[in-house]
């Protein structure tokens, strides 16, 4: 069976549906700066405990900003990033993130927790 039709363009009981973001080349002026945002604000406030604090302050913050993202919950539940968000001082703050971007909302997931703590762990 061919998957065009008699017109050349694509099949899409077939195919499915093109994805419009693969044809797309640019994006928003501000979606480079909102995916490095925290990166930089990070950066900015380690240099200024360092300026002003010495560089034991950035050291520790970086120390428990890496720890903070290591600790989670099981992997069939998603972690709320709570103790991060502390660190950082947006705990208090509504962002997109908080509203739009919420996975917990759009479905749940159907995991068995021990399978899942299996295939973290590497036993199979």
């Amino acid at each position: 069976m061919d998957s065009s039709s008699y017109t050349g363009l694509p099949n899409k009981l077939c195919q499915g549906l093109t994805s419009v973001k693969s044809t797309l080349t640019t994006g928003h002026i501000l979606e480079k700066t909102e995916k490095t945002f925290i990166e930089k604000n990070d950066m900015f406030h380690h240099h200024m405990a360092r300026s002003v604090l010495g560089i034991q302050a950035p050291l520790k913050l970086k120390t428990e900003l890496q720890i903070a993202n290591k600790i989670g919950r099981l992997p069939c539940l998603p972690s709320s990033r709570l103790m991060a968000d502390v660190l950082r001082g947006t705990n208090e703050d509504i962002s997109f993130d908080d509203i739009l971007n919420n996975p917990r909302e759009f479905g749940e997931l159907q995991i068995d927790p021990h399978l899942a703590m299996d295939k973290r762990d590497q036993l199979f």
